[in-house]
């Protein structure tokens, strides 16, 4: 379909420069034609309901959210083995996954067990498009340790309510957050960790990474 439909097109939008980079490359279009539009946050970002979500998940304490699809690529045992880290320095943090399952639940929800954190790990289903002002505005971070991209949506989300992003480390995922999140490397999970205490130790640090976010 892309080898048909791109070379006769009147222009080709694409939402970062490494996708145009990959569409001349390996489709043969003439770069003139092909435009990079960024991607903008999902409307929910900006329907302001606040909701207890704490008291309706049944949360205690702080916690971290993920909202993303369950495949293997979403990388949700990365999150789990840096509350396991966490919890094994008398840390205790929620990750609150959202999402529908496409294969891979069951199998994150047994590793949280045999990790031994599993009444750590809110698994909540599809979020409510009115709820998801308010599971990002309360989370400690967006935590987005995903292999895919070069873009995605919910670190857009985050910056725009005004939630502390941490995102994988990779070239090209980088770049959409630039300075406005703090990376996290996907080999070690320890780098998580430090991360997350690091915002929690620090309300000055967490806040500067907020305005860089919504400047991003």
């Amino acid at each position: 379909l892309y080898t048909k439909s791109l070379k006769k097109a009147v222009a080709v939008l694409v939402d970062s420069q490494l996708a145009k980079e990959n569409i001349v490359r390996r489709y043969g279009v003439d770069e003139n034609g092909v435009y990079v539009v960024p991607f903008a946050p999902s409307f929910n970002a900006f329907l302001v309901n606040e909701i207890d979500v704490k008291t309706k998940y049944n949360i205690n304490g702080e916690y971290i959210y993920y909202p993303a699809q369950f495949w293997s690529h979403k990388n949700h045992v990365y999150i789990i083995d840096a509350i396991a880290i966490l919890k094994s320095k008398g840390i205790s943090l929620t990750a609150v996954f959202s999402g529908s399952d496409k294969g891979n639940l069951g199998y994150v929800l047994e590793y949280a067990y045999k990790k031994g954190v599993n009444e750590l790990v809110k698994y909540i289903g599809f979020a409510p498009n009115e709820e998801i002002y308010s599971l990002y505005k309360n989370a400690l971070a967006l935590v987005m340790p995903t292999y895919f991209g070069p873009t995605n949506i919910p670190p857009l989300e985050a910056f725009a309510i005004g939630t502390p992003v941490i995102y994988s480390d990779l070239d090209g995922l980088k770049d959409q957050v630039g300075d406005g999140a703090l990376l996290c490397d996907l080999k070690n999970p320890e780098s998580l960790a430090n991360n997350l205490v690091a915002l929690m130790n620090s309300r000055e640090f967490k806040n500067e990474l907020i305005i860089k976010g919504k400047k991003r």
